[in-house]
């Protein structure tokens, strides 16, 4: 079966979705809006489908059968409501919202409807080819995972820095990674240490530096950290293209040291034990688009992708970042948190 795509929300997000969505053989644009339509009509052109007048348009649409919601995630939970309430599925992008009453209200909504959310773990082959490898336990469980963000704040909107409306530099960026740790992981996060700082940009309304430690019930870790602070290249203020400094490594159980390389021009993650001969994981690229993988669960014919993060592991995300920020400098413990029923 194909399944009719509508698209709300055509900024910076969809040019980076574009080609997943033009590769895809089980999907098709029908419709697309923006407040701007001018932006509308540029995706339009590349991608098919009717420039709408209103997002309700969308909704109301008999051809429409997913919804991509690629709007702010203070905005999210009302055009998820909608959505869900006309039965239309939902892809959208993290942050899923900027606090828990909203998170709350659109794992409600999809009650009755599928719904994933895209972050970088969608379709990174270090990151699938990691959790199978650990699964194996060839070289172990992982025990620590390690990784460094250094980039500039975001210039392209007026709501990234915005506490009510994102929240700073672990809701904005590094929650991709924690997603990726808690999946890698794969364990029940215990406790941890959060810290907060502002180092050079006065004029945030947010933290510009953050790192957060989860521990979890067997006694693994990972230690993310980003900053805003170093003045970094960034293109301009119309897209999310800035100088990005990236790194990461993780070790197993077993004193396995993981890193991402390039060998003989095959991608794949290296594991290094000092008196073992290296091991070399190639990286298995995926055959099909996320959306064909989303659109073949809608149609019984295969799993809910691995790679795309459920609605309730993101809003458990969200819950797990606004909670540490209430022990910034401190220890805490993820048992005392409060009653939101998410995974």
């Amino acid at each position: 079966m194909s399944y009719g795509i509508g698209i709300i929300g055509c900024g910076d997000f969809l040019r980076w979705q574009a080609p997943e969505l033009l590769k895809s053989e089980h999907v098709s644009v029908k419709a697309l809006f923006d407040p701007r339509q001018e932006q509308a009509e540029k995706f339009a052109t590349k991608l098919g489908g009717r420039v709408e007048n209103s997002a309700e348009a969308i909704y109301q649409a008999n051809d429409v059968d997913i919804v991509l919601l690629f709007v702010p995630p203070w905005a999210r939970a009302d055009c998820v409501e909608e959505a869900a309430s006309s039965g239309k599925h939902i892809l959208t992008t993290k942050p899923l919202s900027p606090n828990n009453i909203d998170c709350q209200r659109i794992l409600d909504a999809c009650s009755t409807v599928k719904a994933g959310v895209i972050y970088n773990r969608t379709d990174n082959e270090l990151c699938r080819t990691a959790r199978r490898v650990f699964q194996t336990g060839e070289i172990g469980q992982l025990a620590l995972f390690k990784q460094d963000w250094i980039h500039h704040y975001p210039k392209w909107n007026n709501w990234a820095t915005d506490p009510e409306k994102n929240g700073g530099p672990f809701m904005d960026a590094m929650i991709h990674n924690l997603n990726i740790a808690r999946y890698l992981l794969d364990d029940s996060v215990t406790s941890g240490y959060f810290s907060s700082s502002q180092h050079s940009h006065p004029e945030l309304a947010c933290a510009d530096t953050e790192f957060l430690k989860i521990d979890t019930e067997r006694g693994a870790s990972a230690h993310l950290f980003i900053t805003w602070a170093a003045d970094l290249h960034y293109q301009g203020t119309t897209g999310n293209d800035r100088e990005h400094i990236d790194q990461l490594f993780m070790v197993t159980d077993h004193g396995w040291h993981c890193t991402e390389v390039q060998r003989n021009g095959q991608g794949g993650m290296l594991a290094h034990k000092h008196g073992e001969d290296d091991r070399f994981f190639a990286f298995q690229p995926r055959s099909s688009s996320i959306y064909d993988l989303f659109a073949l669960h809608l149609d019984g014919e295969a799993d809910w992708p691995q790679d795309l993060p459920s609605i309730e592991e993101a809003a458990s995300d969200i819950e797990l970042i606004r909670y540490v920020e209430d022990y910034k400098g401190q220890c805490f413990n993820w048992s005392d948190r409060g009653a939101l029923a998410v995974g």
